[in-house]
């Protein structure tokens, strides 16, 4: 069976959208190639393990998606063209398509040879499940296949709410993840020693992949899947001492009020997934909701929020 790479450039602002385009537009798998990480791991100390990471941010960013040929006769490829077009009319960055054609064995590898481990904070490293499990002195080694999920670790909306959660788990939490994807904020959760753990998507194919990457990393932690816009899946929730939600501004408007249901009393959220321009609006909501702001840590065009039930 032959298969489509679809390559996109774009700035690093249009990451998630890009990202969620393609997915929805049935990619069998995704990648982001930032070279604002390697830029990181060199700083990091990565250099010498990977002597080819560029020194250099040209703010540009690289998304790969993997499509069966069908593709491109189903108009999905007019579909995704106009889609990009419109990007700058939403305040993103302007993006170029190509797509290549590849043979079956070469896709199933294609987009993973892009995604090299990944430092997160200072304590994580997020190290791609096909490679081997190499000791990285100084941090927790958290291995993750996304699937078809959304969540390697290289977005920085991600990679703040990482660093984040590094300066509130200080061991024994319970941790609930909305809208957990790949799961990969719940099982850093596990792995910085967070006690109970648990995520929630509405999407059937994160839950697979949360569940197959905590089987991957030696955990058993309930993934469940659930429509968080809907009053059923906060019935399902139990309260916690620390909720992570890395969604969109709209999203998180959007389950503003029912959030404070699912935190103890004094308990912390983190909210990222916000555009710089929408932050005083979203924090508005929930300063207004009886949160505390504690913390705000921002990257490129994203803003990751760390509030404080009252």
């Amino acid at each position: 069976m032959q298969w489509l790479e679809v390559k996109v450039v774009t700035g690093r602002e249009s990451t998630e959208a890009v990202s969620e385009k393609l997915i929805g537009l049935g990619a069998g798998g995704v990648s982001v190639h930032d070279e604002l990480d390697w830029a990181t791991a060199k700083r990091a100390g990565l250099g010498e393990i990977f002597p080819d990471l560029p020194a250099a941010d040209n703010g540009l960013i690289t998304i790969r998606g993997y499509f069966p040929l069908s593709f491109l006769e189903e108009g999905k490829e007019e579909e995704l063209q106009s889609f990009l077009l419109a990007l700058p009319s939403f305040g993103l960055a302007p993006a170029v398509f190509s797509a290549t054609q590849l043979n079956d064995p070469d896709w199933e590898q294609a987009w993973k040879q892009y995604w090299e481990p990944t430092p997160a904070g200072n304590k994580l490293m997020i190290l791609p499940a096909w490679l081997d499990a190499l000791p990285w002195p100084g941090r927790l080694v958290l291995r993750l296949d996304p699937g078809a999920a959304f969540g390697t670790g290289t977005h920085e909306s991600t990679q703040l709410c990482l660093e984040l959660l590094e300066t509130v788990i200080a061991g024994g939490e319970s941790v609930c993840d909305l809208g957990c994807g790949s799961g990969i904020l719940a099982l850093a959760a596990k792995l910085l020693g967070a006690s109970k753990v648990s995520g929630v998507d509405n999407d059937e194919a994160a839950i697979r992949a949360a569940r197959e990457n905590a089987e991957l990393n030696g955990m058993q932690l309930p993934f469940i899947r659930a429509d968080l816009f809907s009053e059923k899946a906060w019935s399902l929730l139990n309260q916690a001492d620390l909720v992570t939600a890395n969604l969109t501004a709209d999203a998180l408007l959007t389950v503003c009020s029912r959030l404070r249901h699912v935190l103890f009393p004094g308990g912390r959220l983190i909210i990222s997934g916000i555009v710089r321009h929408r932050q005083g609006e979203v924090l508005a909501a929930y300063l207004q909701e009886g949160y505390q702001l504690k913390e705000k840590r921002s990257a490129g065009e994203w803003v990751a929020l760390l509030l404080e039930l009252k």
